[in-house]
């Protein structure tokens, strides 16, 4: 029975080492909340800081993200804290506070010309007359399909109109030409494009890999439109107007955990340089899961598009970063501290069990004379 006993101490030290990898593994995978939860639970911070009821219906939040926010105070206090910095910052605690990513836009006639439709508000936050867009870890500036790309870039072009005649444009221009608007694969996309039969998808991943190669070499060779195209793709100034409060006026970029706080006017030339300088371009294919009567066909729609990342804000990411990667590490260390002391009893007590059972008792002697080289 004592050999059973030991043999089956062996599966805690098994079970704990499984323990680790998927308690690892969610650490790696499990993202922050979403963009959305924070932008509300700010909207909420703000009433809470200023002691005044705060109205469901006239908040731009629904009743989904609501409870989400509610349901975790960790969203919830840093809504509260960043909240509080914006007030610090701007100093309008009285003003009405609105998330604004539901409302409808109207899209500019210059905008329209190039066929996009994509009405998504650049500012996330409405308080009292300030558009503020909110970033908070990784930072997507945009993500637009063929006729949003195309209007981005001419936006651009409106700050440096004599480069139109530039061969580096045109070849650019051309690329977008070939890029693939809304279409259906009978499958998931990765399958088709791995194996290279699909005219359609390969003729786009050649765009897609033109693309970022002279759109890279416009953006070395032209500093000023490559600001200008981080500036509209931030504020939507020539997409809704510079005066809609679709356009977004502020980047409010913060911590995960809302301890730290900066506040920049996408006006500033020198901070639009600084997210030019760090923005990282990628051309690639968008999906979504295709749908008939509200029930999944098995099939994919897919389409190109361009996106403009941030890993952190320019100069800022110890402030974006830190609260993660410090709240990765405690729980890192607190996982494996738990592991050792498993382990190290688990050791001990199968020693124990194993001389019960031979029947052994240890000779224990003390070598006190203690040698240093």
């Amino acid at each position: 029975m004592s050999l059973r006993r030991s043999m089956e101490q062996l599966r805690p030290a098994h079970t704990q080492k499984l323990d680790l990898q998927e308690k690892v593994q969610s650490l790696l995978v499990e993202g922050p909340i979403k963009a959305e939860d924070y932008e509300a639970a700010i909207v909420i911070g703000w009433y809470k800081n200023n002691k005044k009821k705060f109205d469901l219906s006239t908040s731009g939040i629904s009743q989904k993200v609501y409870d989400a926010v509610m349901s975790n105070p960790a969203a919830l206090d840093a809504g509260v804290s960043i909240a509080q910095k914006i007030a610090n910052h701007f100093g309008n605690k009285n003003a009405k506070a609105e998330q604004y990513g539901r409302a409808k836009s109207s899209l500019t006639s210059f905008w329209k010309r190039f066929g996009a439709t994509d009405t998504t508000p650049k500012t996330d936050i409405l308080i009292g007359d300030k558009r503020l867009s909110l970033k908070i870890g990784l930072a997507q500036l945009m993500s637009g399909g063929r006729a949003e790309s195309t209007a981005t870039f001419y936006a651009a072009l409106n700050s440096v109109k004599k480069l139109e005649k530039d061969p580096q444009f045109q070849k650019v221009n051309k690329v977008f030409e070939n890029f693939v608007t809304s279409t259906i694969a009978p499958g998931q996309l990765r399958p088709i494009i791995k194996k290279g039969n699909n005219p359609v998808v390969n003729a786009a991943e050649i765009a897609h890999k033109n693309c970022m190669k002279e759109l890279g070499i416009l953006f070395q060779e032209n500093r000023k439109f490559k600001i200008a195209f981080a500036r509209e793709a931030m504020s939507g100034y020539e997409k809704y107007g510079s005066n809609s409060n679709s356009a977004a006026e502020f980047m409010v970029v913060a911590s995960h955990d809302g301890s730290k706080v900066s506040i920049h006017s996408i006006d500033d030339d020198s901070y639009c340089e600084r997210i030019a300088d760090a923005m990282r371009l990628q051309a690639r294919f968008k999906t979504s899961s295709r749908k008939v009567r509200g029930l999944k066909t098995g099939e994919y729609n897919f389409w190109s598009v361009v996106s403009l990342i941030v890993d952190a804000m320019a100069g800022e990411k110890e402030s974006i970063d830190e609260g993660i990667l410090d709240t990765l590490k405690s729980k890192m260390r607190g996982i494996i501290t738990r592991v050792i002391r498993g382990v190290k009893n688990f050791v001990m007590r199968g020693v124990n069990s194993l001389m019960k059972f031979l029947g052994v008792t240890p000779e224990i002697s003390v070598n006190t004379k203690i040698y240093f080289k």
